[in-house]
Protein backbone atom coordinates (compact mmCIF):
# COMPACT_ATOMS: atom_id res chain seq x y z
CA UNK A 1 0.00 0.00 0.00
CA UNK A 2 1.15 3.40 -0.78
CA UNK A 3 2.11 5.60 2.35
CA UNK A 4 2.27 9.27 2.29
CA UNK A 5 3.68 10.95 6.02
CA UNK A 6 2.61 7.30 7.42
CA UNK A 7 -1.03 8.01 6.15
CA UNK A 8 -3.11 5.73 3.79
CA UNK A 9 -4.54 7.46 0.62
CA UNK A 10 -8.33 7.42 0.65
CA UNK A 11 -8.16 5.06 -2.76
CA UNK A 12 -6.19 2.65 -0.73
CA UNK A 13 -8.45 1.81 2.00
CA UNK A 14 -11.46 2.06 -0.52
CA UNK A 15 -9.55 -1.10 -1.85
CA UNK A 16 -8.88 -2.38 1.56
CA UNK A 17 -12.70 -2.18 2.43
CA UNK A 18 -13.14 -4.37 -1.26
CA UNK A 19 -10.72 -7.11 -0.75
CA UNK A 20 -11.39 -7.76 3.54
CA UNK A 21 -15.01 -9.16 3.33
CA UNK A 22 -13.28 -11.41 0.57
CA UNK A 23 -10.94 -12.33 2.27
CA UNK A 24 -13.34 -12.98 5.57
CA UNK A 25 -15.80 -14.78 3.45
CA UNK A 26 -13.68 -17.12 0.68
CA UNK A 27 -10.69 -17.09 3.18
CA UNK A 28 -7.54 -14.93 2.83
CA UNK A 29 -5.33 -17.65 0.67
CA UNK A 30 -8.19 -17.80 -2.16
CA UNK A 31 -8.21 -13.93 -2.12
CA UNK A 32 -3.88 -13.64 -2.22
CA UNK A 33 -4.14 -16.79 -4.25
CA UNK A 34 -6.74 -14.98 -7.12
CA UNK A 35 -4.66 -11.33 -7.12
CA UNK A 36 -0.80 -13.06 -7.49
CA UNK A 37 -2.95 -14.65 -10.58
CA UNK A 38 -4.10 -11.10 -12.09
CA UNK A 39 -0.31 -9.91 -11.18
CA UNK A 40 0.92 -13.18 -13.30
CA UNK A 41 -1.37 -12.56 -16.18
CA UNK A 42 -1.00 -8.86 -16.28
CA UNK A 43 2.73 -9.58 -16.87
CA UNK A 44 2.53 -11.96 -19.36
CA UNK A 45 0.38 -9.73 -21.50
CA UNK A 46 3.51 -7.22 -21.33
CA UNK A 47 5.77 -9.76 -22.04
CA UNK A 48 3.61 -10.80 -24.94
CA UNK A 49 2.58 -6.92 -26.31
CA UNK A 50 6.59 -6.39 -26.28
CA UNK A 51 6.52 -4.04 -22.95
CA UNK A 52 8.50 -6.10 -20.84
CA UNK A 53 11.25 -7.54 -22.44
CA UNK A 54 14.22 -9.74 -20.93
CA UNK A 55 17.61 -7.13 -20.93
CA UNK A 56 19.29 -9.85 -22.79
CA UNK A 57 17.17 -10.07 -26.09
CA UNK A 58 16.82 -5.83 -25.85
CA UNK A 59 20.97 -6.15 -26.23
CA UNK A 60 20.99 -8.68 -28.67
CA UNK A 61 18.07 -6.85 -31.00
CA UNK A 62 19.99 -3.36 -30.57
CA UNK A 63 23.25 -5.37 -31.64
CA UNK A 64 21.60 -6.24 -34.68
CA UNK A 65 20.27 -2.96 -35.78
CA UNK A 66 23.60 -1.31 -35.25
CA UNK A 67 25.17 -4.25 -37.52
CA UNK A 68 22.76 -3.88 -40.22
CA UNK A 69 22.54 -0.30 -39.90
CA UNK A 70 26.59 -0.28 -40.82
CA UNK A 71 26.06 -2.67 -43.42
CA UNK A 72 23.65 0.24 -44.90
CA UNK A 73 25.18 2.88 -44.65
CA UNK A 74 28.23 1.12 -46.23
CA UNK A 75 26.06 0.26 -49.44
CA UNK A 76 24.60 3.74 -49.81
CA UNK A 77 27.79 5.29 -49.64
CA UNK A 78 28.91 2.66 -52.24
CA UNK A 79 25.98 3.47 -53.95
CA UNK A 80 26.16 7.29 -54.22
CA UNK A 81 30.26 7.05 -54.80
CA UNK A 82 30.30 7.68 -58.31
CA UNK A 83 27.52 10.99 -58.22
CA UNK A 84 29.83 12.09 -55.98
CA UNK A 85 32.78 11.63 -58.41
CA UNK A 86 30.56 12.99 -60.73
CA UNK A 87 29.91 16.31 -58.82
CA UNK A 88 33.86 16.97 -57.59
CA UNK A 89 34.26 16.78 -61.29
CA UNK A 90 32.10 19.23 -62.09
CA UNK A 91 33.16 20.96 -58.75
CA UNK A 92 36.69 21.13 -60.32
CA UNK A 93 35.68 22.11 -63.96
CA UNK A 94 33.32 25.04 -62.42
CA UNK A 95 36.14 26.54 -60.66
CA UNK A 96 38.84 26.09 -63.54
CA UNK A 97 36.38 28.30 -65.90
CA UNK A 98 36.38 30.52 -63.27
CA UNK A 99 39.95 31.08 -62.31
CA UNK A 100 40.45 31.47 -66.35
Amino acid sequence: MKERDGKMEQGDIAQLEKLLPLADKYGLAYVVALILMIVVIMLLRAIAKGSLVPRELLDKAEEDRDRLQAILDKERSDFMQPTLDVLKKLKVDQTEDRGA
